[in-house]
């Protein structure tokens, strides 16, 4: 199936459009039972590695917020059947050892200072393998998917493979194809996201390093990703799929050399609500983790909005809030209190709530 219209005519020929069903009762995005600033830092394994049960169960990387098993390109073909094998004792051991293992949660257990275990998702190559690991014994226990270069010359698919899953199971579609350069191809495919699916469609992925080589680039070694191509890009998917209620994750750091950078750039992931950031490597997850700490004059400014007996406009901290415009920014600080804790203005050290 090709991700580009043969022509502007025949654009979209290869799903059904999704525009007409658009109504009052799917303005909002299903509720889900997590937040998805739960992400937080997120590591991709591939299924074949024989570890990720250790990490599952905190024995390894026990501060991971999130992982995701992939099954597409960090797989090649010829692993395929391994990979899917070991995803199948992996699923095995997690349901015997199911008592142990409870469900994530926002808030941290008090020994650990972390969520029993990290949320789990699975990246499959393809529609049709999201579809054969639909019938896969305990694939419930699976948080979620991850659904590889979504658009809507493919969605039609994926809203079929959908079909046998839990409506309890998060969808994260991943936006990475030339399509997503189209502004008009972008709305409707925000409509078609709400009505596509059964299950929550829990976060969108910035697919950066798929987005680059769609205008034969590379991230630049010394640049942060809003300094690019694809940091403009990034404000136009916000400003198109975050007033319909989505989130969005932000694209990979790949340069482990380069600590610095990548602070600068989380600083932007930050400040533009973005709920996570793919990491690839260990060394990476605390610098996430502290980068998604709220400082403490802005969780008092956000307390101060949300309080029952607050004015229509007030002064605090030599600051204007105005409740009607600024709350649902400060339910967002809530939020990420709630997941990375708080850290005190103008020092490096922070309290974990994880």
């Amino acid at each position: 199936m090709s991700d580009t219209p043969h022509n502007e005519a025949n654009i979209y020929n290869h799903s059904q459009s999704y525009a007409h069903l658009f109504t009052e009762r799917h303005a909002m995005v299903k509720p889900h039972t997590h937040h998805p600033y739960q992400l937080g830092a997120s590591l991709y394994m591939p299924a074949t590695r024989e570890d990720i049960w250790q990490v599952i169960k905190r024995d390894k990387l026990p501060t991971i917020n999130s992982i995701i098993i992939c099954l597409e390109d960090a797989v090649s073909h010829s692993d395929v059947d391994l990979a899917l094998e070991r995803l199948q004792a992996l699923l095995d051991t997690w349901a015997a050892h199911v008592d142990s293992i409870n469900n994530p949660s926002r808030k941290a257990d008090i020994k650990t200072q972390y969520p029993t275990r990290p949320l789990v998702f699975i990246r499959p190559r393809n529609p049709m393998m999201l579809q054969q690991l639909a019938d896969y014994p305990h694939i419930d226990l699976i948080d979620g998917f991850v659904m590889p270069k979504v658009d809507m010359y493919s969605l039609s698919n994926w809203r079929m493979a959908c079909q046998n899953l839990s409506a309890e199971q998060l969808l994260m579609p991943t936006l990475e194809t030339a399509a997503l350069f189209n502004p008009h191809h972008n709305q409707e495919l925000a409509i078609g996201f709400k009505e596509a699916f059964s299950q929550p469609v829990f976060a969108l992925r910035i697919g950066g390093n798929d987005l680059f080589a769609a205008l034969r680039l590379r991230r630049p070694k010394h640049s942060i990703v809003y300094d690019t191509p694809i940091g403009t890009l990034a404000y136009q998917l916000l400003g198109c799929f975050v007033p319909h209620g989505f989130y969005l994750t932000a694209p990979v750091f790949e340069y482990l050399d380069q600590p610095t950078l990548f602070m600068q750039e989380l600083t932007h992931d930050v400040s533009l609500g973005l709920v996570g950031k793919t990491v690839i490597h260990p060394s990476q997850i605390a610098l996430v983790q502290q980068a998604y700490c709220v400082p403490l004059s802005t969780l008092d400014e956000a307390q101060a909005i949300l309080h029952s007996e607050a004015k229509a406009v007030f002064k605090y901290n030599n600051t204007m809030l105005e409740p009607a415009t600024h709350r649902a920014w400060a339910t967002e600080v809530v939020n990420r209190a709630e997941v990375f804790g708080t850290i005190d203005d103008g020092s490096s050290e922070y309290s974990s709530r994880m």
